[in-house]
């Protein structure tokens, strides 16, 4: 019987690595993508309003009675600070109105928990500042401030978890790092009680006087936001003095690059694959 000689048609050699090559680079592209996706679609999940409220100047937000642990950790690996929405709730009475209301911020400390230990950051800032007279104190000092309206605004950001309209101002925590796995987080808020010095002055517009501030946590858009409307500030009644700090864009232009070693690891993977199979 005459012997059958199977002829199977192959790429020529060099066809074969072009073929390879250009698998491996739409992994590797495709990995890439992902990988810079990844932590601006993540760090959505931690933004909302948190239950926890500031009550007559001074309180305690537990964070994690409304943002899980992995989330929040997300949010600060995409931000690398805390964004604050603040609610200015403040008496329409003396030199503040329902277009314009304000207050100063005495101490903000965030303290995270985790598996490494306790971190404390209490760098924070905001748009505005004022020299006010403490209660209790003789000279006078610089402290951030917020501003504010009655009602809501007229913002586009609602998001399916809360109504960006709803809040007024921003205060932005940074240099927030840490290592370990979170396991708790509480926000310290005290707003400075101010000296009585009239009811025309500093003091009568930047004290506390009524209901509660809310806070919510916002993603980089909100913030920008919320600050570009820049509520109540050119409300402000004439006895008021203040000084208006120029705020870099909390949005970023895009999320970081992936190493290029962990591409060209990723890429000698999918290599490794493609020659085996």
């Amino acid at each position: 019987m005459d012997n059958i000689v199977q002829h199977v048609s192959r790429p020529a050699a060099g066809g074969h690595r072009r073929m390879v090559l250009s698998r491996v680079a739409g992994v590797v592209a495709g990995l890439s993508v992902l990988l810079a996706a990844a932590p601006s679609v993540r760090a959505q999940d931690a933004t909302g309003i948190l239950t926890d409220k500031i009550f007559q100047g001074d309180g305690v937000i537990d964070i994690l009675k409304d943002v899980s642990s992995g989330s929040l950790e997300q949010y600060f690996d995409a931000n690398g600070q805390l964004l604050l929405g603040i609610d200015v709730n403040e008496a329409s009475s003396g030199n503040e109105s329902a277009a314009s209301q304000g207050i100063a911020i005495e101490s903000l400390e965030l303290v995270i928990t985790t598996t490494d230990g306790d971190f404390t950051f209490s760098d924070f800032y905001t748009s505005t500042t004022a020299t006010l007279l403490a209660q209790g104190s003789t000279v006078a000092d610089e402290y951030y401030t917020v501003f504010g309206t009655a009602g809501s605004s007229s913002i586009n950001g609602g998001t399916s978890s809360f109504d960006l309209s709803s809040f007024d101002d921003v205060i932005y925590l940074s240099n927030i790092s840490f290592t370990g796995q979170i396991l708790g987080a509480k926000l310290y808020v005290s707003f400075l009680d101010t000296a009585k010095t009239g009811a025309n002055t500093n003091e009568s517009f930047f004290d506390y006087s009524n209901g509660f501030e809310d806070f919510a946590i916002l993603s980089a858009s909100q913030a920008d936001a919320l600050e570009a409307a820049s509520l109540g500030v050119s409300d402000a009644p004439s006895s008021v003095s203040y000084t208006s700090l120029e705020i870099p864009a909390a949005s970023a232009p895009g999320a970081p690059t992936p190493p290029l070693s962990l591409l060209l690891g990723l890429g000698a993977l999918a290599l490794w694959k493609v020659r085996r199979s």
